[in-house]
């Protein structure tokens, strides 16, 4: 039973995620063809959110082993 509400909530996030992304792609559309926005500055906008998303995983993934590793290196107090 549990198998199955699994594989519905999965069909239902992939419909979501369909919507959004066909949402996202109109707006883009919708921008571009006003004049508003260009492709060119919109994949730079992308490359630049990319990078400081992967810069604030990678700092966070980081702190949290150094976290980690000085919580093993505490010994406690018999």
């Amino acid at each position: 039973m549990k198998e199955v509400q699994l594989i519905a909530k999965l069909a239902d996030l992939q419909e979501v995620d369909y919507h959004n992304t066909l949402v996202l792609h109109a707006l883009i559309e919708l921008l571009i063809e006003k004049g508003l926005l260009t492709h060119e500055e919109l994949t730079t906008k992308v490359h630049a959110l990319d990078s400081q998303l992967s810069f604030q995983i990678d700092l966070a993934s980081k702190l949290s082993e150094t976290i980690h590793n000085r919580q093993v290196q505490i010994k406690p107090i018999l």
